[in-house]
């Protein structure tokens, strides 16, 4: 597939255009992107089973 000329560009800035993409291509090549990591699950307590308690809200998480 050929690709369009922009015809408000000038021929250095077009030439510019190919080598950016052209590196961008190789780049793909040779370090393709990691895959992503598995989403790690929640572990529930036997103590709160429904997940930890929002420690603002209750008296054993309090600083002070």
């Amino acid at each position: 597939m050929v690709a369009p000329t922009l015809p408000h560009l000038s021929p250095a800035q077009r030439e510019r255009l190919e080598q950016l993409a052209d590196a961008a291509r190789l780049r793909t090549a040779l370090y393709p992107s990691p895959k992503p990591t598995p989403a790690r699950r929640r572990v529930r307590s036997r103590q709160y089973p429904g997940g930890w308690p929002h420690l603002g809200r209750t008296g054993r998480g309090r600083r002070r």
